[in-house]
């Protein structure tokens, strides 16, 4: 795309229906009403979804739309855990702020867990925070690039920064934990994601600090000297906290966000965090279909478990939402797991059949992963009609 040019908005309105259907499902499944979710269009001027989400997945904007529905829920998932373990549920946490929100991805989620006079939005892309404003009714806060310079002095009770102090370089690292952690109430806690060095590029070497930067991002608009790729040692981030203050509770969570970031959660001075608990949803997709001489429908696919000490225990088979069969997933993919370095476990494959009986052309068709963290994820396919074959998995140029 060029740099120089803004995408159309993308209205929810425009995805294929069938994965239309699939985003609807999937949002029922949490709890989240789709047409509240899907009534604001995907912004134009979203750099996360139109030059790196959609590029990502060959610019088919439908599966990039139920790319971004799934990567706000698994975000949302991870929030919902954290204020679960921390307050006791979203009824009982008071103001929240998402630092560097971008164009609203997790707003979608807390405005149908919150009342939006809770929710405190903050970027340094002010049109995206004026929009959310307008939008969502959330306040907003125009981020600068300098932490010392931003005047606001907010107390919340959960402040996230997602993805981005995985770009920061070393000063601004510690500046904008300084100042982030500054805005957290009494009671509250700073929940922040990292690229730690079990995903650094190969050829590149961990500084002795515990600390590498790069200039390089999915942004075409920030500057490269504030905002690039930075990977970390867990005791770099240790040291980091240990600047903050005396005495405070920390906990890793590794894959705790998104597919590859690790999150770090630091407690207000008193608050005690070591029985938290984290995890990450498992992630799957599927990969191939053929039809047999038997008139069965073959499937295949992928599952991958990123939380320490879990395992996906069984996948489950949905057709139109009627369960139909379970298996356990087991065969290791080893073609797979560069796509997720120091996952928890080796990614596994599946596979099952479907009869003209327990299927008819045209039939959703769910896979639930289920693993004994107490977490489930979700892939969806559609029952094949002759010569078709539409999914939602992984990117198709990634795993091909």
């Amino acid at each position: 795309m060029d740099e120089s040019v803004t995408a159309p908005d993308l209205s929810f309105d425009r995805v294929e229906p069938v994965v239309s259907g699939f985003i609807d499902d999937y949002l029922r499944l949490h709890d989240l009403d789709p047409q509240r979710f899907r009534a604001r269009p995907l912004p134009g001027r979203d750099e996360m979804f139109f030059k790196a989400i959609l590029p990502n997945y060959e610019f088919d904007a439908s599966i990039s739309a139920f790319k971004f529905v799934e990567s706000t829920v698994r975000l949302g998932e991870a929030y919902r855990q954290l204020v679960e373990g921390v307050f006791g549920g979203f009824d009982q946490v008071g103001p929240v702020l998402d630092f560097a929100s971008g164009w609203g991805r997790l707003t979608r989620y807390l405005e149908q867990r919150l009342p939006v006079s809770q929710i405190s939005v903050a970027d340094i892309y002010h049109d995206a925070i004026d929009w959310q404003v307008e939008t969502f009714g959330v306040s907003g806060v125009h981020s600068t690039k300098d932490p010392a310079l931003l005047a606001y002095a907010g107390r919340h009770d959960v402040v996230l920064a997602g993805s981005m102090f995985s770009h920061l370089p070393e000063g601004l690292f510690h500046a904008w934990l300084a100042k982030l952690h500054s805005l957290v109430s009494a009671r509250g806690v700073l929940a922040f994601s990292v690229h730690d060095e079990a995903i650094l590029p190969a050829g590149e070497a961990m500084g002795a600090d515990g600390f590498h930067f790069l200039r390089f991002s999915e942004s075409g608009s920030l500057d490269l000297d504030i905002y690039g790729m930075s990977y970390v040692t867990e005791a770099f981030v240790g040291r980091a906290i240990e600047r903050l203050g005396p005495g405070l509770s920390w906990r890793r969570f590794p894959k705790g966000l998104y597919e590859n970031q690790d999150l770090y959660v630091v407690g207000a001075p008193g608050v005690d965090l070591s029985d938290l608990k984290l995890g990450s949803t498992p992630m799957g997709g599927f990969e191939t279909v053929a039809t047999l001489p038997t008139g069965e429908v073959e499937f295949a696919g992928w599952a991958v478990e990123r939380t320490p000490g879990a395992e996906i225990a069984a996948a489950r088979v949905f057709v139109d939402g009627e369960e139909v069969l379970s298996l356990v997933p087991a065969r290791e993919r080893p073609d797979v797991q560069k796509h997720f370095p120091g996952s928890a476990r080796p990614p596994v494959g599946w596979s099952f059949r479907l009869s003209p009986q327990q299927a008819a052309p045209g039939a959703m068709v769910r896979v639930r992963l289920e693993s004994d963290s107490g977490l489930m994820g979700y892939c969806y396919a559609q029952m094949p009609t002759p010569a078709t074959f539409t999914y939602s998995g992984w990117s198709r140029r990634g795993l091909r």
